[in-house]
């Protein structure tokens, strides 16, 4: 279920409430006032953009090439593994 801010008219304060679509909240969490209105969230001001200046296929690739290198360690120990033993 999404999570939904609203704001109340009487303590002026925002507060978030889980619910389906089709539900409206009926009364503040707060104070238990019934003047409150569904409100845009502000969970986008809360992002830090510097944190995802990377583009998705830039990450791809660096997961790809991170995956080959442990393969081709993986590949040596093996091979050492199998020579030891004969």
């Amino acid at each position: 279920m999404p999570f939904y801010e609203y704001h109340c008219s009487d303590c002026k304060k925002n507060f978030h409430v889980q619910h389906s679509m089709s539900e409206e909240c009926d009364c503040c969490e707060i104070c238990e006032s019934e003047n409150v209105t569904r409100v845009v969230a502000t969970i986008g001001k809360n992002v830090n953009k510097n944190k995802y200046t990377k583009k998705s296929g830039d990450l791809v690739k660096s997961h790809i090439e991170d995956a080959r290198r442990d393969i081709r360690q993986e590949k040596i120990k093996l091979k050492k593994e199998v020579y030891v033993d004969d």
